[in-house]
């Protein structure tokens, strides 16, 4: 999982895609990367950290252009060694017919070892040994097409997984989705400029306005003029949006396929209290995550919604995005205070939006226990994680997951609540208010929309 944003302007492109990027930078806290055509050359710059560790005057003074796309990484591969290394960073940079492109991915392509393969024969020296962007890159770079859009209209079939892509070629933008939309791609405009964003939140800052969502199978290409070309090049498409987007992911003011990401978290709350009563003193929520799930529980509970659980202002970062080398329990213990005379002797209800290793909440449980909690029910706005993914989350062992093979119950005494209620499957398609045909859900049901055979 990852943020894109690409934009072609009548004016200087850095800052706007420096501002796109902080509104998108929940969407991977590893590393950042800007890429810019000037006219002549793509100049690019890449490094690990957040937005603002990694763009201060210094770095931006020679990102000079009115073309550009910028990326924020969130790393699903490997073991957390190969991931820091700065040649897998992106925008990744190829050589088309002896002319520059840049291209930045959001999400995971499965089965490339044919299509590296292929490209090593050609001639092509890869830097990284598990990057599946660069597979993409490697693919453009050795094909013989003359045409730039005709060699990707080629490529895109043999790639399976999950693909949002914007690639930066002359003073051209495209936008890519795959065949089942399963990572969101939009695009959004102002009066000087056309942009392509993972989220519609990256629209905000900048001053553009949501024109709509690119399709899935669609290819989108801008230009000065704004949309020089839209086609979908894929057969039979058809909606399979990660559900995870609305549960986590995506920004609550952001909407995907058509639904604001806030109301799925509210509609979650409510349902999954109507499906596991409790009663409780308040309502209290894990920040931020568990946040607007606390204010459908708390209404439909008709209970006082209080916050207990503070997060420290200054620890920025999302803990399911660091990476997994990562002490979870301990950063709970940094980033997260309680107030003692809120929670001591009181029936707290919390709110969280997932349970994936288990980790999280149970110290927070436990900090709560500690502060002199009563009872601790939580409420959790999403089925129990069974299943591990491969489309662009890094859960990819059924071993990590702390529901795999557990019963609720079993998975309560772990984590040390005094009940455990989980929204049920039917419940988040409900919440979303889309059909189950238009969502992906393997990770709850180990129902893909590509076949995990093999991988």
């Amino acid at each position: 999982m990852c943020g894109v944003f690409g934009i072609v302007s009548l004016e200087e492109v850095v800052p706007k895609i420096i501002l796109g990027l902080y509104d998108i930078q929940h969407r991977g806290e590893q590393a950042a990367g800007i890429a810019v055509y000037d006219g002549k050359k793509i100049n690019c710059y890449k490094e690990r950290g957040l937005v603002t560790e990694v763009f201060n005057k210094k770095e931006i003074e020679n990102l000079k252009g009115r073309f550009g796309l910028g990326h924020v990484l969130y790393s699903t591969i490997g073991d957390g060694k190969e991931n820091f290394q700065p040649k897998i960073l992106q925008p990744l940079l190829g050589n088309f017919r002896g002319e520059p492109f840049a291209l930045v991915h959001n999400g995971n392509l499965i089965r490339l070892e044919k299509l590296r393969e292929e490209a090593e024969e050609e001639g092509y020296k890869f830097q990284s040994k598990v990057s599946d962007t660069e597979a993409i890159v490697a693919l453009l770079s050795i094909s013989k097409e003359k045409d730039f859009l005709e060699a990707l209209k080629k490529i895109l079939p043999r790639l399976e997984g999950s693909f949002s892509l914007l690639i930066l070629f002359r003073d051209k933008v495209i936008g890519v989705r795959d065949k089942h939309g399963i990572r969101p791609l939009c695009l959004g405009r102002d009066s000087n400029s056309f942009i392509l964003a993972s989220e519609e939140s990256a629209f905000r800052t900048v001053g553009a306005n949501f024109i709509r969502e690119i399709s899935p199978g669609e290819i989108v290409v801008l230009g000065e003029q704004g949309i020089e070309k839209r086609f979908i090049w894929a057969e039979n498409p058809s909606l399979r949006l990660c559900i995870f987007e609305y549960v986590y992911f995506a920004r609550p003011d952001s909407r995907i396929a058509g639904v604001r990401v806030a109301s799925y978290r509210e509609k979650a709350g409510n349902l999954v209290v109507q499906e596991h009563p409790t009663e409780g003193d308040f309502v209290c929520a894990i920040p931020e995550s568990g946040e607007i799930y606390s204010h459908g529980l708390s209404e439909t509970l008709k209970i006082p919604l209080k916050k207990a659980i503070f997060r420290n202002r200054y620890y920025a970062k999302r803990t399911f995005l660091t990476p997994r080398e990562t002490d979870r329990k301990t950063l709970q213990r940094q980033k997260f205070y309680i107030i003692k005379e809120i929670v001591q002797g009181k029936k707290v209800v919390l709110t969280e939006d997932s349970i994936i290793r288990g980790n999280v909440s149970g110290e927070i449980v436990r900090m709560l226990r500690e502060a002199g909690a009563k009872e601790v029910h939580l409420r959790v706005g999403s089925s129990p994680i069974r299943w591990p993914c491969f489309l662009g989350i890094d859960m990819v062992t059924k071993k990590e997951l702390i529901a795999a093979d557990l019963t609720e119950e079993e998975v309560a005494k772990i984590i040390g609540v005094d009940s455990l209620g989980y929204l049920s499957t039917e419940g988040m398609i409900k919440a979303t208010g889309l059909p189950k045909e238009s969502l992906c859900l393997g990770c709850f049901t180990g129902d893909y929309p590509i076949s995990p055979e093999n991988f």
